[in-house]
């Protein structure tokens, strides 16, 4: 819209500008003239008559993308008024500049058709040149507004000098879809063939985008895509790029007003795969910032980064409230990252710009320092902003190692014989294109890093100034393509147990200084390189070794076996653990390895809390050292720094145990068995160790009642008695006194008393007892009870003395055990009560007389019997004689031989 300097008399029709790049501001930019004159019509057909006035001279702008290409610059407002009277035609110009900016241009007017007058019809309103690109040989241009802004293509062959025309028929065509708003142009069927790609942003709302190829002289759909939102405007902006060298063109279509608040923007990537085919890989968002019109232009910009695979530049010309933003993306071997590299916000380049990303130029480096560069326009600030790219270094960093580090015998050659090192050498080198002068290298070398990354102590450490560190500070000058190395003395703690995982050494490096004298490009100074990075990856380098290791195995498996039992101390051979009895307990354990050397062995004992760790004992092997790390687990290192083959170990870890409370009725010890190596059985690695807690006791009761004895009736004062209320009976008090008595060696839980008192004379008489008062004390334990005996219920009773036994009887709980032969469990007690003895005299006389008579009648009876019974007459005296008679004969033999 701006106004001609060479087009004075022209109303606003715009214009083309040249720019140098130049430290003064004063010399940039100056307008080309394009050699049309200064007149506000000109001729240009039997029936073309051209009005100049708003054509927006530069709508769109392209580059011939070869060395020395030319420049295509287009007025989509041209308007042919050889009809004026009846029809305003805006069929568009476009202007072909030769690669020197100077002289004539070439004039493009590819909708104009001799005699056409009718306004919408065919071509009349294309308005062509609203969106152009430039092969080397095809001029192509967008024409929205043809068949009634349904839209066409037209392609134009700079060395045949003919027009493709667009085969209506493979495409569905709408009124006002806009097809021909975007074009670009590239190798999406294969490396060397040409397509054409068309946007239709308002093809049924929500847009389309199109691929045609060349075939003759027409253009046929090869690959169609649609947009997913209503009013996105997906096709209003396309970019053509190789994103993933393969040699094959993707496709990036701009749907800015794509909305999830309000037209935040999104862009959608296809990924060519050859003959047409094409397949959605991504949707970049940006920020998705409020109505950042995201994808509003797209551009490829080149390989800025050096990494082989081209970048593209995204604009958001109305992010930040029009500011304007332009997001980086760079390409890879999948396709593009996800997510931006980098983001310029227009505020931030300049605060007074506007519409910052409207339009995006790159792939040419502008500064000659062998980079591309990128121009960016902000239409509503009148300004375009050059960024220009740095060199890009690629450093190689190499880190020498040993291939092994043998621990076993510890040997340096540098002086310490005690100990195990090693050499680690780093050398570096950097190179790039068009780097002059010299480099700094700041870098950190560290030792062990994955174990320093994951707060572990590292294997490995440094010597500085006395000190040991895991990581060296250091700086480097390096010349370009010259390589310097560095050698360090690594050295190996004695303490390692970890063996298995491998040793990293890295480093992370950075630029220093860029020292250049006296260089500098089309009298712009020098840029500092930077480092070539991806994002998300560390500027680092590493290198790894490992610790040797004796095994047979392929996988250096170890065959871990665990041995044990609990011993009590003293001479306690019970199979329980009886609480307070036993001071200590003893596990005695046996590890053995019957697989490969285990690296790292540890046994691991977990037990109770109220349980303490004494020490471990082991035998003349010395290659146990325990560590409590908690109070209910304890590490015991095995054989450092290894555990070889087919050897075996044995220790004893000893504990106290005087503070068991017995709330658990077993105590247990878990012990586990482990390594660094992998194990394939692993059921003989654990043990569990327990043994019953059982309250060993030796209770007993004792007691005592007061008065032992008492004596009552008639004739016994009655104030020495005591009265209640209401009752007209003497009571006897008395003291009855208990005392439970633990003679250990356990604590006695949940014991009880009984006590039985005789309270009834007869099974259905009155109750003899009152009980006044139970009174129960602690420590020891003893119980007092004030009884109250009623006497004349003991009248009733003849006996003159009554004697009471009252039981005491201690009952424990299932988990209390007695000792053998301890002290009694029960008591009795006993006291009597005494009658007066007053004699009952109305019975004394006649019972005496009745039983001496009853007894003379009895005697006088059985006699009588025995007698008539012949009790009274012996026949044994006969028997008696006969019998030694006999043996008197039998003696008067014995002389004579009686086996004859």
């Amino acid at each position: 819209m701006a106004n001609s300097f060479f087009s004075s008399s022209v109303h606003s029709p715009g214009a083309v500008f040249k720019c140098r790049v130049h430290s003064n501001p004063e010399r940039r930019c100056t307008e080309m003239d394009l050699g049309r004159g200064n007149k506000p019509r000109e001729s240009c057909g039997k029936t073309c008559q051209g009005d100049r006035a708003d054509e927006w001279m530069g709508v769109s702008l392209a580059r011939q993308d070869k060395v020395n290409g030319k420049i295509l610059a287009c007025a989509h407002r041209w308007k042919n008024v050889y009809y004026e009277s009846e029809h305003i035609l805006p069929h568009g110009y476009c202007s072909i500049i030769s690669p020197t900016l100077q002289g004539s241009t070439k004039p493009l007017i590819p909708c104009y058709e001799d005699y056409k007058q009718k306004y919408g019809e065919e071509h009349g309103s294309c308005q062509a040149g609203i969106a152009g690109v430039f092969t080397e040989e095809l001029v192509v241009m967008g024409a929205p507004g043809s068949y009634y802004w349904t839209g066409t293509v037209k392609v134009y062959n700079l060395t045949t000098d003919t027009l493709y025309n667009l085969n209506k028929d493979t495409i569905d065509s709408h009124r006002y879809s806009y097809l021909g708003y975007a074009v670009t142009a590239g190798h999406f069927s294969s490396p060397d063939m040409i397509d054409i790609a068309a946007g239709a942003p308002q093809h049924n709302g929500v847009g389309k985008v199109y691929i045609f190829k060349l075939d003759g002289a027409s253009l046929v759909r090869s690959f169609q895509a649609s947009g997913k939102m209503m009013g996105s405007y997906f096709g209003s902006s396309l970019c053509a790029v190789d994103l993933n060298q393969d040699g094959l063109s993707d496709l990036l279509v701009g749907a800015p007003m794509h909305s999830q608040l309000r037209d935040e923007g999104q862009v959608s990537v296809y990924i060519s795969k050859g003959n047409g085919v094409m397949e959605e890989d991504a949707v970049l968002t940006g920020d998705n910032a409020f109505n950042a019109h995201f994808g509003e232009c797209l551009a490829a910009i080149g390989d800025i980064d050096d990494d082989g695979y081209q970048d593209v530049a995204i604009g958001a010309p109305k992010e930040d409230d029009y500011g304007g933003a332009v997001y980086i993306y760079h390409g890879d071997a999948t396709g593009i990252t996800r997510k931006y590299s980098m983001k310029l916000a227009g505020r931030s380049v300049s605060p007074g710009l506007q519409m910052f990303g409207q339009s995006i130029s790159g792939n040419v480096d502008m500064d000659g320092n062998g980079y591309a560069d990128v121009t960016i326009g902000a239409f509503m600030a009148d300004s375009v902003v050059l960024l220009r790219s740095r060199p890009i270094i690629t450093v190689d960093v190499s880190i020498f190692l040993p291939v092994s580090i043998n621990i076993s015998v510890p040997q340096c050659h540098e002086g310490h014989p005690n100990l195990n090192c090693f050499n680690v050498t780093v050398c570096m080198l950097f190179r790039g294109r068009q780097l002059p002068g010299q480099i700094e290298l700041l870098y950190n070398l560290t030792a062990d890093v994955d174990k320093r990354h994951k707060s572990q102590p590292p294997r490995i450490y440094f010597t500085q100034v006395g000190s040991q560190i895991s990581q060296m500070s250091q700086q480097l000058n390096l010349d370009i393509n010259r390589e310097a190395c560095r050698r360090y003395t690594a050295y190996v703690k004695k303490d390692v147990k970890d063996v298995f995982t491998a040793i990293t050494f890295e480093v992370a490096y950075s630029l220093g200084k860029h020292v250049v004298s006296g260089h500098q490009e089309r009298d712009m100074p020098a840029l500092t390189p930077v480092l070539r990075w991806k994002r998300g990856n560390k500027i680092a380098a590493r290198n790894e070794t490992w610790f040797e290791k004796n095994c047979l195995s392929d996988d250096c498996a170890a065959d871990l076996r665990l041995h044990g039992k609990l011993l009590l101390s003293g001479l306690h051979s019970k199979p329980h653990l009886a609480l307070g009895g036993v001071r200590n307990i003893s596990l005695n354990v046996t590890i053995s390895n019957a697989g490969d050397d285990a690296y790292d062995t540890n046994i691991y004992f977990n037990f109770t809390k109220e349980v303490f760790y004494i020490n471990f004992w082991q035998k003349e092997e010395k290659g146990i050292s325990c560590e409590l790390v908690d109070l209910d687990f304890l590490k015991c290192i095995v054989g450092f720094p290894f555990m070889r083959a087919q050897t075996k170990y044995h220790f004893a870890a000893i504990f106290d145990t005087t503070r068991l409370s017995g709330e658990n009725d077993t105590l247990q010890f878990l012990v586990q068995a482990k390594s660094a190596n992998p194990e394939h059985n692993l059921s003989d690695n654990s043990l569990d160790l327990s043994i019953p807690l059982i309250h060993e006791t030796d209770a007993t009761i004792t007691g005592v009642v007061t008065p032992s004895s008492f004596v009552y009736g008639n004739s016994i004062d009655a104030s020495r008695f005591v009265h209640l209320e209401d009752m007209e009976c003497n009571f006897q008090p008395l003291n009855l006194t208990f005392q439970a008595i633990n003679k250990g060696p356990s604590r006695l839980p949940g014991s009880t008393v009984d006590i039985r008192i005789p309270n009834r004379l007869a099974g259905n008489g009155a109750d003899m007892f009152h009980v006044v008062e139970t009174q129960l004390k602690e420590e020891p334990l003893s119980i007092d009870i004030k009884l109250l005996l009623n006497t004349e219920i003991l009248k009733i009773d003849s006996s003159s003395v009554v004697q009471f036994v009252t039981r005491g009887y201690m009952r424990v709980t299932d988990r209390t055990v007695e000792v053998p032969n301890g002290l009694p469990e029960d008591i009795s007690l006993f006291f009597e009560a005494l009658h007066d003895q007053e004699p009952r005299g109305y019975v004394v006389g006649w019972i005496i007389a009745i039983s001496l008579l009853v007894g003379i009648l009895i005697f006088l009876l059985l006699a009588v019997l025995l007698w008539k019974m012949g009790f009274f007459r012996r026949r044994y005296r006969e028997i008696i004689e006969a019998e030694k008679n006999r043996k008197d004969s039998d003696e008067s033999w014995d002389w004579m031989d009686k086996d004859h």
